[in-house]
């Protein structure tokens, strides 16, 4: 038994030796995701029209029955009339094709 406790102090060093001497190996950082143009209403510029600006996502919206007690989510339309993100590159600048 006392060999068995020795040997596992033993190792317990070496792994604290090992740990202090040896460097960790570096990780290289993931590139950040480039950012999402969305809007205040929680929709992504993709569910705009451009033309009308209008939202065509859909919320979700408690629902309560007569007693006032909660029963589930109802998906509604969203009122959101206009996009009011961060305006990409590609809307601002885009050259004209001619042939």
């Amino acid at each position: 038994m006392v060999l068995e406790m020795l040997a596992g102090g033993g190792l317990v060093l070496l792994g604290m030796a090992i740990d202090r001497f040896v460097p960790a190996r570096r990780r290289t950082p993931k590139p950040p995701a480039p950012p999402k143009a969305i809007c205040g209403c929680k929709h992504e510029l993709a569910f705009h029209d451009p033309a009308t600006s209008e939202c065509h996502g859909t919320n979700a919206v408690d629902k309560h029955n007569r007693f006032g007690d909660w029963v589930g989510e109802e998906q509604v339309p969203c009122t959101c009339r206009q996009y009011v993100g961060p305006t990409p590159l590609l809307t601002i600048y885009a050259p004209e094709v001619t042939s």
